[in-house]
């Protein structure tokens, strides 16, 4: 776990190009989503050794942010090309109606006390740390105006929208087998 610090990681292509998949919950009952905004780095801690962090942002009405909320640790998992159609698949149905992993193709395995898949090749677990939804009045103007052009993409269910939950989790595993 020491050298994963060691490591390169391209973070703003690993979540924009290559997308994500957070997971929650157990082995027995857990949720997936596919997430495109993350991001690696440190917070909280004492001089010289702050916690690794992995920050995933998550709307509301995916079924995944309550296992999320309800969780201690989830999962960020990174795939090769070669599953882009399985991370699509994930990320445009839901948990609620059935099986993701099943209908992705995917093979759910346990990493610590996370749920991640076999065919991931680079996996944080991550115990949680803090979450919470941004405001909306504290977010700028141009965002705003972001969020309200999609009321059906982040729906408040009262025909508005509502901005992502925030997860910040400290990196406590690591699998890479990139």
């Amino acid at each position: 776990m020491e050298n994963f610090k060691e490591k390169e990681y391209k973070v703003f292509e690993m979540f924009d190009k290559q997308w994500a998949v957070v997971t929650a919950g157990s082995m027995e009952h857990y949720n997936s989503c596919t997430v495109s905004w993350g991001s690696l780095g440190n917070i909280w801690g004492t001089a010289g050794k702050s916690r690794p962090t992995v920050t995933v942002y998550v709307h509301p009405a995916r079924y995944t942010s309550e296992f999320l909320k309800n969780s201690d640790t989830f999962t960020v998992s990174f795939y090769p090309e070669s599953c882009k159609k399985a991370l699509g698949y994930i990320g445009s149905h839901s948990g609620r109606d059935g099986d993701k992993a099943v209908g992705a193709g995917l093979t759910p395995i346990e990493i610590g006390q996370g749920v991640t898949y076999k065919e991931a090749n680079l996996t944080f677990l991550c115990k949680k740390l803090y979450q919470h939804q941004f405001s909306k009045e504290d977010i700028t103007t141009e965002v705003q105006e972001y969020y309200a052009s999609m009321p059906k993409e982040y729906p408040d269910f009262n025909g508005g929208w509502q901005p992502h939950i925030v997860f910040v989790g400290e990196l406590i595993e690591v699998r890479d087998e990139r």
